[in-house]
C-alpha cells in the first residue's frame, strides 16, 4: 500500500532544490513561449505564401527590368509585323535570318547565359514549358 510520503514527492525537497525546480520551470516556460512565437511566425509565412499573386510583388528594379523586357519583345514583334506588311518574301528572309542567328552556336551559348542571368525569365520559361534543357 502507498503511504502518505509517497503521495507527496515535493515534501522532501530542500530550498535549493525548490529554487532549481523554479528556475527550470521558468526556463521551460520561456522555451515554450519562444517555440510558440516561432510557430506563429512560420504560420504567418505559410499564410503569406498562399496569398495569390504574391510572387508578383517585386522591387522597383525588377519592375523596370520587366518593363524593358516587355518593350524589347514588343518592338521585336512589331518589326516582324512591319516586315510582313511590306512584303512576304522579305518576311521569309527576315524569319530565316532571325532563326539562323538564334541557331548559330555562339549565339545559343550567349542566349543560355543571358537567360541564366535573369532568373525571373528562366522561371517563367520553365513553368510555361517553352524552355527545355
Amino acid at each position: 500500500m502507498s503511504t502518505k510520503k509517497d503521495s507527496e514527492p515535493l515534501e522532501n525537497l530542500t530550498k535549493e532544490q525548490f529554487a532549481t525546480l523554479g528556475k527550470s520551470i521558468e526556463a521551460l516556460d520561456a522555451d515554450e513561449k519562444r517555440w510558440m512565437q516561432e510557430k506563429s511566425e512560420e504560420e504567418k509565412i505559410r499564410r503569406l505564401k498562399k496569398i495569390p499573386f504574391m510572387r508578383f510583388r517585386k522591387s522597383s528594379l525588377e519592375i523596370i527590368n520587366r518593363l524593358l523586357l516587355i518593350f524589347f519583345l514588343g518592338s521585336f514583334l512589331f518589326s516582324f509585323v512591319s516586315v510582313f506588311a511590306l512584303n512576304r518574301w522579305w518576311f521569309l528572309g527576315y524569319v530565316l535570318s532571325a532563326f539562323s542567328c538564334v541557331l548559330y552556336l555562339p549565339n545559343r551559348k550567349a542566349l543560355k547565359e543571358l537567360i541564366a542571368a535573369w532568373p525571373n525569365i528562366e522561371d517563367l520559361l520553365k513553368k510555361r514549358s517553352f524552355f527545355r534543357k
